[in-house]
């Protein structure tokens, strides 16, 4: 009986993660509401996620908090920057896709690779806005390189989030309460492996500020 009350239980350690991931999800969504933070939310999204990744102390909330305050500025004009492009390469395929004729063909395939790379690369934005002291323009260098260099990871990273959604839409619902936090959880686990073979990883974000 003893051990079933045991903190470090993995039932314990499990339910202790999944309350995470819960909590994240919940102040994602907050700090999202504005529509225009949705890019300084995931930043502190991925900092959160990162850090329990990583098995790093810390306070969940007051994490979140100051991570959403360090990367406003750079992670809004990334956000706004990227939502931008989407549209224009959603319009271009949804176009391109009811054109008729050879030249319609040729340009929705040529806009479907781009955007391809888009998403591989912006799975690596925020992470590494968030995780490291880059400007702006070096982190989109980063990620476009990382999204490539690590295709392998890159695929799983994308392939984990579309599993993840299709089961919380279409098999168990109650997933969509953790979805934020347990993708970003995912991400990081693949991240925190991907990161430690870079020397740039900033190491004053690394946790080290949570004594």
């Amino acid at each position: 009986m003893g051990k079933m009350f045991d903190m470090d239980n993995p039932v314990w350690r499990f339910m202790g993660k999944v309350t995470d991931m819960f909590f994240l999800t919940c102040l994602w969504l907050l700090f999202s509401l504005p529509v225009v933070t949705i890019g300084a939310a995931t930043c502190a999204l991925c900092y959160c996620s990162m850090t329990l990744a990583s098995n790093k102390e810390g306070y969940i909330r007051e994490d979140f908090v100051r991570a959403f305050k360090e990367n406003f500025k750079s992670a809004t004009i990334a956000w706004i920057g990227m939502l931008a492009l989407g549209i224009f390469f959603g319009a271009d395929l949804y176009f391109y896709y009811h054109l008729a004729g050879g030249v319609g063909t040729v340009f929705f395939w040529i806009f479907l690779v781009l955007s391809v790379i888009f998403v591989f690369v912006a799975l690596y934005v925020f992470p590494l806005l968030a995780w490291t002291d880059a400007d702006l323009k070096k982190t989109l260098a980063l990620a476009f390189v990382m999204a490539f260099k690590n295709f392998g990871w890159t695929l799983l990273m994308l392939t984990s989030a579309a599993l993840f959604i299709t089961a919380a839409l279409f098999v168990f619902w109650p997933l969509l309460f953790v979805s934020a936090g347990g993708i970003a959880y995912v991400h990081a686990k693949i991240l925190t492996f991907v990161f430690s073979q870079y020397e740039w990883r900033d190491e004053r974000k690394d946790g080290s500020d949570n004594d």
